[in-house]
């Protein structure tokens, strides 16, 4: 047996439960190839439209030179965010080519407990612990570049905030809304079978690396499993409400406060909402843990399920690319700093 029967039953009803005969590395693998073939797309999307729209651009200015042309496409992706709408979009088709019918007829349908205040509150307090863990690691990773002459306080910086309208609409409601329906429903939905919480690991894993941004790989990984927990034991639409509330309201609303009212205030609130919100999730943590542990124990796989899933081909192409792509920008870095 994958718990001990005669542990105290909680009061949730693990569903469904891991099957006799799963087959981990082949589910697990088409996932993997789905997002593969997903960020393929998106690339492809965004190239291929920024590409075109700077092309005119260029003609319409009369820009002849390499170098102002290669700036003007830099800007024009920062700024313009209908080609990762476009890209969003196309990325549901894919996932709904791969998963039939029973994306939108099963996997977007799924509804557990009804939510409450004060799950809404620690959901909350923990995105607040996912921001700052973030901010502790980066300034832990920093420190340790810098002992070897590599700056990379722009890479870790996350950006900022949108500065156009498309933009602002990609950042704060498509991609909440299409991640979610990729990584949330379609991901844990086929991956469910094997255990919630294999479902909920890989799929956080996965969502991290999808991202391949150094900044956000840790910290997509790590929101992916509490946006995972409230998907299966709540329902999808609360996963996106949250997904929602942490890019517009945490992220661009931050951005936006920090760029209207003093920067020394605006980092004291902030810094003050980190330490209050981190502080009521470890301390729900800690006080809860032996409910956290049944939940754990209850929903946990088969023996041997992790090993057959990490035979996954597909999972390691995708890990193996988005990690390149990541580590990418500090080997620039690295490049410039010794020419």
């Amino acid at each position: 047996m994958y718990y001990n029967q005669q542990q105290p039953q909680p009061s949730f009803q693990p569903y469904p439960q891991p099957q006799p005969n799963p087959t981990p590395r082949k589910d697990l693998g088409r996932f993997a190839a789905t997002c593969f073939t997903y960020t393929w797309v998106m690339l492809a999307v965004i190239f291929f439209y920024t590409l075109v729209a700077v092309i005119v651009l260029a003609a319409q200015r009369g820009v002849t030179d390499r170098a102002a042309f290669e700036q003007m496409a830099a800007e024009f992706i920062a700024k313009d965010g209908t080609a990762y709408i476009l890209a969003a979009c196309l990325g549901v088709l894919v996932f709904t080519i791969s998963r039939g019918k029973q994306l939108f007829t099963h996997d977007l349908r799924q509804k557990g407990q009804k939510m409450t205040p004060k799950v809404f509150f620690v959901m909350i307090c923990f995105l607040l612990f996912a921001q700052l863990f973030t901010a502790l690691v980066n300034q832990l990773m920093q420190s340790i570049m810098l002992l070897f002459n590599l700056d990379i306080s722009e890479i870790l910086s996350g950006g900022s905030g949108s500065q156009t309208l498309s933009m602002l609409l990609y950042s704060s409601l498509m991609a909440p809304i299409t991640e979610e329906i990729i990584f949330r429903g379609a991901g844990l939905r086929a991956l469910e079978k094997h255990g919630k919480i294999f479902a909920i690991i890989l799929t956080s894993i996965i969502f991290g690396l999808f991202h391949e941004n150094l900044f956000q790989l840790y910290f997509a990984a790590l929101t992916g499993l509490g946006l995972a927990y409230i998907a299966f034991e709540y329902s999808i639409i609360w996963s996106i409400i949250f997904h929602i509330i942490n890019n517009l309201v945490i992220a661009e609303g931050v951005d936006f406060i920090s760029k209207r009212a003093p920067e020394p205030i605006v980092t004291f609130v902030y810094n003050s909402l980190l330490i209050a919100g981190s502080t009521v999730f470890l301390l729900v943590l800690i006080l809860k843990w032996p409910k956290f542990r049944a939940y754990i124990q209850a929903n946990r796989s088969l023996p041997g399920t992790y090993r057959q899933a990490f035979k996954s081909v597909w999972f390691w192409v995708l890990t193996v690319l988005t990690v390149l792509a990541t580590l990418l920008p500090i080997l620039l870095v690295y490049i410039s700093s010794r020419f």
